[in-house]
């Protein structure tokens, strides 16, 4: 698959690829306040790298939704949340709350039967940590991405 997570870095003013294959190649990075708990916005973008194909009935998912141990009591509030929106403008408070986490997001065609479409699709995460979360529980965090792939003039 030629899907692939891009985060945009200014200082250089380049795309750089966050997942290739579905391997983790150089994840996305991120810094919470576990003590306090903290809500951490990122924009990232999807791009097709190859022009010969075009994806249909693309759906992402945020990867594991998963309920967190905070100290020896686990209460049902205290789970990491995890969320996305695929537009280009940062989002709302209140189209975050629109959203629930863990929710599979469907994701508008990319390319057509003619043309592949090589260009950056912008989308956003949100990861809300509740107060006291460790730090390693949400290490292994990911988007699942799902898809139909097609060779472009079929």
């Amino acid at each position: 698959m030629s899907l692939h997570l891009y985060e945009y870095d200014s200082d250089n003013n380049e795309y750089l690829v966050v997942s290739e294959d579905g391997l983790q190649t150089s994840p996305v990075r991120t810094s919470h306040n576990g003590t306090n708990g903290e809500i951490v916005e990122q924009k990232l973008f999807l791009r097709n790298d190859d022009a010969n194909f075009y994806y249909t009935i693309i759906r992402m998912q945020p990867v594991p939704l998963r309920k967190t141990r905070v100290g020896d009591i686990n209460y049902p509030e205290a789970f990491v949340g995890f969320k996305i929106l695929v537009q280009d403008g940062q989002p709302t408070e209140s189209e975050w709350l629109a959203v629930k986490s863990g929710i599979e997001v469907d994701v508008a065609d990319i390319g057509t039967t003619t043309a592949g479409d090589i260009s950056h699709k912008p989308l956003w995460v949100q990861v809300s940590l509740p107060a006291g979360t460790r730090v390693q529980t949400i290490r292994d965090v990911s988007i699942s991405i799902n898809t139909e792939v097609n060779p472009v003039g079929s």
